[in-house]
């Protein structure tokens, strides 16, 4: 898929030169924020993971460079998402569902060039990522243990680009995760970079865990273990996230949702979007929906809590998988979400 590719990677170092710069500085200092970026985290992505660009750049004829510059992309520009996975009481079946809206970018056209992909990894677990021609990473994945993954950029002062890009660390998730134990060790241990929120979901299991993370911190919130505050939606039998952090020391290195670390104590997080809709919004959908949620239930609730810059949706319950892309400017949940069945997929692929 050459062209396909090449095209794909054109087309997200123009939306970089577009919006990743400087005011006025244009292209230039776009491509050296990237450049620095990427060379500040290089040292942290696996060798393996390293060479696969490599051969890509190569397959494709396109300079390394321009592979590496759109790989720094993400975690120059955070996406805002939401996430949530509930079983048991919660759903109709009691079967573990989990939904992921990724809330980015719109008008960088990633959604053009959208691909699944099939990974069997040598001495690692086979697993499938949704995501885009010309990208290695893994935002949106679930393997053949049944482990899904969501993330959510949560913007903080705590962040350093010394550290593991995020799609990395998830592709490590998926490749590496028997069990939610395994997935929470490997955010844990890593030498992180920025804020991220992260929902992972066993369907074998049938329970899920939050991360929510820093560069120096990293907090962890089990399925029906949540705290209860003035702020959080607790549900049972399901958990829930936007780039909203729950845990004190993290909500006040926020800039997320309102937040203001120049301030003490903890900033209300109401009347953001993130909050308002995505958060709460979405617990309050769970709420209603309890006892009857369903992949047709949990889509309606992925279309309800979705803004205008959703790209992405997915829907999870292993071993079936839904997903719906963007298409131009109309936002992926308002389109036609297609079944995948994931068995067959890893199976024949």
């Amino acid at each position: 898929m050459r062209k396909q590719v090449r095209a794909s990677v054109a087309n997200a170092l123009v939306f970089a030169d577009r919006h990743g710069g400087i005011p006025f500085l244009g292209k230039r200092m776009a491509r050296r924020r990237l450049e620095k970026a990427w060379r500040q985290m290089e040292p942290f992505v696996p060798q393996g993971y390293l060479e696969e660009m490599k051969g890509l750049a190569d397959g494709a004829n396109i300079p390394l460079k321009s592979l590496q510059e759109v790989h720094a992309l993400p975690e120059l520009m955070a996406t805002t998402c939401a996430s949530f996975a509930a079983s048991g009481q919660a759903t109709k079946d009691g079967q573990l569902i989990q939904i992921r809206n990724l809330d980015w970018a719109i008008q960088s056209d990633v959604q053009k060039y959208a691909a699944v992909f099939v990974y069997h990894p040598s001495g690692g677990i086979s697993f499938v990522s949704v995501g885009w021609l010309g990208f290695i990473g893994a935002v949106t994945g679930i393997n053949e243990q049944g482990i899904s993954i969501g993330e959510i950029g949560a913007k903080t002062t705590d962040a350093s680009l010394k550290g593991i890009p995020m799609p990395f660390l998830l592709r490590q998730v998926l490749e590496e995760s028997t069990h939610l134990e395994n997935a929470v060790a490997i955010i844990q241990t890593a030498t992180r970079t920025g804020g991220y929120n992260y929902l992972f979901a066993d369907a074998t299991a049938k329970k899920a865990v939050a991360l929510e993370t820093t560069h120096g911190h990293c907090a962890v919130f089990w399925m029906n273990q949540e705290p209860k505050d003035s702020f959080s939606v607790p549900v049972e039998n399901a958990i829930l996230r936007s780039d909203f952090a729950l845990d004190p020391q993290v909500r006040d290195l926020q800039l997320a949702c309102k937040g203001d670390p120049s301030k003490p104590g903890v900033e209300s997080p109401e009347g953001s979007g993130a909050y308002d809709v995505r958060y709460r919004g979405q617990g309050l959908l769970i709420r209603h929906f309890y006892g009857a949620i369903d992949p047709e239930v949990a889509m309606a609730i992925a279309r309800a809590i979705a803004p205008r810059t959703n790209i992405q949706s997915v829907v999870y319950a292993f071993p079936q998988m839904w997903v719906a892309n963007a298409v131009d400017r109309r936002p992926a949940v308002m389109g036609t979400f297609q079944q995948i069945d994931l068995e067959e997929l890893l199976k024949n692929f």
